[in-house]
């Protein structure tokens, strides 16, 4: 292998003599069961793990892998994992995230390759709402009955976008955090209401359920 630093995911000239032909190499993040490429991110309340991926692949397991972060070697392996307490803090961050690969031949020839890996922390929907779960309400299906939540997300420069799911069905409302919906008839209905930020993470509360007790037909 002929050594240099490139991005996470690169081409490789010709090696010389009999050294393994290794083309290409590229960082991966497993999480939630699925591995993604560029660009790098790991949701910060799930453990993950980033794994080295080479080509071909038969040449894999004949290569060293160290992970560093600048100077500091962190682990070894083609899998270096990351539990949600590496992510704790960004102090935390700083210290346990590796940004940097070194993959050596049994000829101590070396390539390293740079990445950068996004921590972001997903947003939250409290789950304290209107309506709250049980309620009962009074009115008829021209009555306008106020949904409102709160949701927040540690990233401030995350856009949040909701949908309000009524009795199964899904309306984008936006960055709208309350809206007003008529046309309930008697009895019990559902809801419940989903967020997620810019770099696809997500939250949601469990359905609620709440009853509507017609005035017009209590007459």
């Amino acid at each position: 292998m002929v050594g240099g630093l490139f991005s996470a995911c690169l081409d490789i000239p010709e090696p010389p003599g009999d050294t393994p032909k290794i083309t290409s190499v590229q960082v991966l993040v497993k999480q939630f069961d699925d591995t993604k490429g560029e660009p790098l991110k790991i949701n910060s309340d799930e453990d993950a793990e980033l794994i080295a991926e080479v080509n071909p692949d038969k040449f894999k397991n004949d290569i060293k892998y160290f992970w560093y972060k600048g100077n500091d070697i962190l682990g070894k392996g083609m899998v270096y994992p990351i539990n949600s307490d590496d992510m704790a803090s960004s102090e935390k961050i700083k210290q346990n995230i590796p940004d940097k690969l070194v993959i050596e031949d049994s000829e101590n020839n070396q390539l390293k390759i740079t990445f950068q890996i996004t921590i972001n922390v997903p947003p939250q929907i409290s789950t304290k709402t209107k309506p709250a779960n049980g309620d009962t309400l009074y009115g008829n299906t021209h009555t306008p009955i106020l949904f409102s939540w709160q949701s927040s997300d540690r990233n401030e420069d995350k856009h949040l976008s909701h949908v309000l799911e009524i009795d199964g069905i899904r309306y984008n409302v936006g960055e709208l955090q309350q809206i007003s919906q008529s046309g309930f008839s008697e009895g019990k209905h559902t809801y419940r209401i989903l967020v997620e930020d810019s770099l696809g993470d997500k939250d949601s509360i469990p359905e609620q359920e709440f009853f509507v007790i017609d005035t017009l037909e209590t007459k």
